[in-house]
C-alpha cells in the first residue's frame, strides 16, 4: 500500500478540506465501490459453482456475510487494525464504534477488504456448512482473525510491517487468510456425500450447476479487481497516478496469462479447454499478482501468471487426490497457494521503492542484486499469516463440530439447503 494521510489516521476536517484530500477521497470511495461489488462475483461465481439445490443458501450466505462483517468491524474490527488511540505491534486499540474517526473514505475501503476475505472462505464450506456456524464465523473472521494480520502488515505500527515485509493489496491479509480458514472448514466438515468412490476413494465429480453465472462472477471480478488493487494506493495525488496505473496493467497481464495457461495445461491433460478451469485460472492470475503488483514490472506480471496457474493447477490436483480436501469452488488452491506465490513473487522481482513509507526503500528482489533479504521476509509474513489463521480457525471450526453445530444432517444434505432451510427451490420449473 501506498503512503496517503487517509491511511491510519483520524483526520481532522479543518485540516483536511484541501484539494488534495478532496481528489483522494474521492479515489478511494470510488474504488471502494469496486471492491464491494466484488460481493457479486463471488456471489454468482460460488452459486453456479454449486449444485442447483444449494443456490439460495450459497447467496444467502454471502449476503449476510456482508453484513456481518459491516456491523462488527464497525464495532471493534477495523479498532483491532487500525485503531489510532494507543497502538502497539501487535493490534491497534481505540476508535472503537467509529468514535474520534472521521475518515470514513479509509474505513469503508477497509471494510470491504474485509468482506472479501470472509467472503471467499464461503465456498470452500459449500453444500454442508449449518447457517449459524457460518454467521457467527463471519463474526470472528472479521474480529479476531482478519483485523489483527492487517495490523501487522498493513498499519505503520505492525511487527511485520516494521521488519520489512510488503504486500500491496491483500496476497497474505486478504487471501492467505481467507484461503486458510476455508481449508480449516472444509476439511473438518470433511467432503461433500457422494464426492468420492466408496470402493476406491477416487474422486467423482459433482459439477455446478451454471457455467453462465460463474462465468459472469468472473468478469466481474475481474473488473472489480482494478478497484481492488489499484485502491490501495490510497489517493492519485503525490505523484502516485503512474504507479497505480502500472499496478492496473501488471494485474491485466498476471490474469491473461493465467487464463491461457489453466487452459493450456488442461488441453494437454485432459484433451479439452476446461471453461471452470479457466475461470479459476483468471482468478488465480488476479489473486498471484495481488501482493507484486506495485512493485514489479508489466513483463514480470506475465511470469508471475504463468507461475500462478501452474501453482494453481498442481495445488488443486493434490488437495482433491492426497488430501481429499472437498472444495467445490477450489478457493483453497486459487487464495492460499495463489495468495502464497503472490507474496513470494514479490522477493523475485522487486524492483521499485516502498512507496508507502518513502524513507524506508524496499530492496530488491533476487533477480534485481536484492539477495534473499526481502524474500525472507515476505516467507516470514507469509508463514504467520497462514499459522495466525489456522490456529484460530481451526480451534473455532473443532468447536463447532463437538457441539454438532458444524455440518447438517444427512437428509438435510441429501434434500438440498434450500429445500430444508431456505423455503424451497432458487429455480421454479413448470
Amino acid at each position: 500500500m501506498f503512503e496517503s494521510s487517509s491511511s491510519d489516521s483520524t483526520s481532522s476536517a479543518s485540516d483536511d478540506f484541501t484539494l488534495e484530500y478532496y481528489i483522494d477521497s474521492s479515489w478511494i470511495l470510488s474504488a471502494a465501490n469496486l471492491v464491494f461489488f466484488m460481493q457479486a462475483g463471488f456471489g454468482m461465481l460460488e452459486a453456479g459453482m454449486v449444485r442447483a439445490k444449494n443456490t439460495k443458501s450459497i447467496l444467502l450466505k454471502n449476503l449476510v456475510c456482508t453484513a456481518i462483517c459491516a456491523i462488527a468491524y464497525f464495532c471493534v474490527g477495523h479498532s483491532f487494525a487500525f485503531g489510532r488511540t494507543n497502538p502497539n505491534s501487535f493490534f491497534g486499540v481505540g476508535n472503537y464504534f467509529l468514535r474520534d474517526y472521521t475518515d470514513y473514505s479509509y474505513w469503508i475501503i477497509q471494510w470491504a477488504y474485509s468482506a472479501t476475505a470472509t467472503t471467499i472462505a464461503t465456498g470452500a464450506m459449500a453444500e454442508r456448512l449449518q447457517l449459524h456456524c457460518y454467521l457467527l464465523f463471519s463474526f470472528i473472521q472479521t474480529t479476531l482473525i482478519y483485523p489483527f494480520v492487517a495490523h501487522w502488515v498493513w498499519s505503520s505500527y505492525g511487527w511485520l510491517y516494521d521488519l520489512g515485509m510488503v504486500d500491496f493489496a491483500g496476497g497474505s491479509v486478504i487471501h492467505i487468510v481467507a484461503g486458510v480458514t476455508g481449508a480449516c472448514g472444509s476439511f473438518l466438515l470433511g467432503p461433500r456425500i457422494g464426492r468420492f468412490n466408496q470402493e476406491n476413494g477416487k474422486p467423482k465429480k459433482l459439477p455446478g450447476h451454471s457455467v453462465v453465472l460463474s462465468s459472469l462472477g468472473a468478469m466481474i471480478l475481474w473488473y472489480s479487481w482494478y478497484g481492488y488493487t489499484a485502491g490501495a494506493s490510497y489517493g492519485m495525488t503525490k505523484n502516485r497516478v503512474l504507479p497505480v496505473s502500472r499496478v492496473s496493467v501488471v494485474v491485466t497481464l498476471s490474469a491473461a496469462t493465467s487464463l491461457m495457461t489453466v487452459l493450456a495445461i488442461g488441453k494437454i491433460i485432459t484433451g479439452h479447454y476446461d471453461l471452470v478451469k479457466g475461470i479459476n485460472g483468471l482468478i488465480v492470475g488476479l489473486v498471484s499478482s495481488t501482493s507484486c503488483c506495485a512493485y514489479i514490472e508489466p513483463w514480470a506480471g506475465i511470469v508471475v501468471g504463468f507461475i500462478g496457474a501452474i501453482v494453481y493447477y498442481a495445488s488443486s490436483w493434490a488437495l482433491l487426490n492426497w488430501i481429499r480436501l472437498d472444495d467445490p469452488v477450489d478457493a483453497t488452491a486459487i487464495h492460499l497457494f495463489g495468495g502464497c506465490w503472490s507474496i513470494i513473487s514479490t522477493g523475485f522481482f522487486a524492483t521499485h521503492g516502498r512507496v508507502r513509507n518513502p524513507q524506508i526503500l524496499l530492496p530488491g528482489g533476487i533477480f534485481y542484486g536484492g539477495g534473499i533479504s526481502l524474500l525472507w521476509v515476505q516467507l516470514v509474513g507469509m508463514c504467520v499469516a497462514i499459522l495466525w489463521s489456522g490456529i484460530l480457525s481451526g480451534t473455532f471450526f473443532l468447536i463447532m463440530q463437538y457441539f454438532q453445530k458444524l455440518r447438517v444432517d444427512v437428509d438435510t444434505e441429501l434434500a438440498g439447503l434450500d429445500n430444508s432451510n431456505h423455503g424451497g427451490s432458487a429455480y421454479i420449473f413448470d
